[in-house]
């Protein structure tokens, strides 16, 4: 089968679809990969599949003559890859979010091929409610989001590439090399922090005030903290004034690594952290991203939170000292952190990306 992927802009659209690529090149289908030139996907080119093309779009939204540059820009894009389709001429065309899926969706609706829908969230975006309405099918991450798509909707889990899942299959056994290679303590408890492509300062600023309340842990307690660009030198100082070990990184490609040593774990809420997060059963509080659109951090967390798989804080409710408290609860508690370590766990999909290979292999 001939399968024209689209999605990117950010890691939550781009590494779903790149484990699906994966497992279809594994399986003998041809795959052509979509995405655009200022998303992530234009920075980590060497990760994409062999045949792949990268489109000049952006968002409609803006005032202005912004908005009416953005939408000649998009038409531009439509152009682009209605060549494409036309000429790669796929058996169907599977879109996972982000500026690059409007421009192929209305593609494939023109060339009449069959499309399908990945949603990452539990409130879909714009695009995905749109392009819904002439779509073949939807592959939703959360159960909560059916109630968007109808019977469209097919519950399948987000896609988690396959070093990630093998990794959580394996945790106990590789826990000990990779702490080692971190220069972490097997006898402390690991903290990860980690906020995501855009809500890491905030994180930054209350772990900086938080530091001083968890310092008394110093003896028991070590933190891996991914800060972002820019600021992991002034972190680790502040760290290392406190006495606390700490690991402190502006990115790491890695973050399965991260995520095995993990004994508790302060995270954003995006669709890909809390799905990956999940399949290790990490003890967490999400904090979402207010500014995310539609508010939909909160809600992939609360449905995890209903379930009693995780703390959901909104950041106005956090204090330093109550973060402190949390801090412990996560990770010297031993009823909470077991319980919270279960139900999450439960929420992890291992199998996502073979089921939604399985739908797109449907009927053809």
């Amino acid at each position: 089968m001939k399968v024209l992927l689209g999605g990117g802009g950010t890691g939550g659209h781009l590494f779903p679809c790149l484990a699906v690529a994966e497992k279809l090149l594994e399986l003998g289908h041809e795959v052509f990969y979509i995405g655009t030139v200022n998303g992530i996907e234009g920075r980590k080119r060497e990760l994409l599949p062999e045949k792949y093309k990268l489109l000049n779009v952006k968002g409609v939204r803006g005032k202005g003559i912004k908005s009416i540059f953005n939408v000649f820009i998009t038409f531009k894009a439509v152009q682009g890859a209605l060549k494409i389709v036309r000429e790669f001429k796929p058996d169907k065309v599977v879109l996972f979010g982000g500026y690059v899926s409007f421009p192929l969706g209305i593609s494939a609706k023109i060339t009449g091929t069959p499309l399908i829908l990945q949603e990452q969230n539990s409130i879909p975006g714009r695009t995905n409610k749109l392009l819904s309405i002439f779509s073949e099918k939807v592959l939703i991450g959360y159960k909560s989001a059916e109630k968007f798509f109808g019977k469209k909707a097919v519950f399948t889990g987000n896609p988690t590439r396959k070093e990630i899942v093998l990794a959580a299959e394996n945790k106990e056994t590789i826990k000990k090399e990779i702490l080692e290679e971190l220069g972490l303590n097997s006898y402390k408890k690991t903290l990860l922090v980690v906020g995501g492509s855009q809500g890491a300062l905030w994180l930054n600023e209350i772990m900086k005030k938080t530091v001083p309340f968890i310092s008394k842990y110093s003896d028991k307690l070590q933190v891996v903290h991914i800060t972002g660009e820019g600021k992991s030198l002034e972190l680790q100082s502040i760290y290392e004034k406190a006495g606390i070990t700490a690991r402190v990184f502006p990115f790491f490609e890695k973050i399965w690594k991260l995520y095995v040593v993990a004994d508790g774990a302060i995270s954003r809420s995006g669709a890909l952290a809390v799905s990956e997060i999940s399949l290790f059963g990490i003890p967490t509080l999400f904090v979402p991203f207010p500014y995310a659109v539609d508010d939909h951090q909160y809600y992939n967390a609360k449905e995890l939170q209903e379930r009693g798989g995780c703390i959901l804080k909104r950041q106005e409710e956090l204090t330093p000292d109550s973060l402190s408290k949390i801090i412990e609860n996560l990770l010297f508690d031993i009823i909470i952190s077991k319980k919270l370590s279960e139900n999450i766990k439960k929420f992890g999909v291992r199998d996502s990306t073979e089921k939604i290979v399985k739908e797109i292999l449907k009927d053809g």
